[in-house]
């Protein structure tokens, strides 16, 4: 693992340029914390979801954001390799929960103040699948690429 401090005003896609110049190779996971001060950040959160699903491309249409300044707390989430694309979204991946636990959701943007990174490499990839009826009976050939880049 791997831990250091990060410049103030680095904004979310800055962080994930020099993240992906600092790794030593883009085809591993990464587990990433970072911790502190943030000076904005912009979060999503999906209401809870009743049966039958909607896809996410629905969902978040209505979609409650949240934005926050000069606020502590902890970042958390992966980066995952491109070869992983169909099991899961390649790239970052980051939730938020604010030191007070009050406030959290899907980060989508952020300008750091004073935090601390984390990052711990990973070779491994471990996936559980659904042992369910209902699962075993999904089309999971629904090809849901061009939504997810709406996303």
């Amino acid at each position: 693992m791997m831990a250091w401090l990060l410049q103030p005003g680095v904004d979310f896609k800055t962080f994930k340029l020099v993240m992906d110049n600092a790794v030593p190779t883009k085809n591993i996971f990464y587990a990433i914390q970072i911790k502190g001060r943030f000076r904005d950040i912009k979060l999503r959160s999906v209401p809870k979801q009743h049966k039958p699903y909607a896809p996410l491309s629905a969902i978040i249409k209505k979609q409650p954001l949240f934005y926050s300044k000069n606020i502590e707390g902890t970042i958390v989430g992966f980066r995952c390799p491109p070869f992983v694309e169909g099991l899961n979204v390649p790239g970052y991946h980051f939730h938020f929960i604010s030191k007070d636990t009050k406030m959290g959701g899907h980060v989508l943007d952020f300008t750091i103040e004073e935090t601390m990174l984390q990052i711990d490499y990973t070779p491994k990839f471990f996936m559980l699948l659904p042992d369910s009826e209902e699962f075993y009976k999904a089309d999971q050939t629904i090809n849901r690429e061009e939504e997810l880049q709406k996303i």
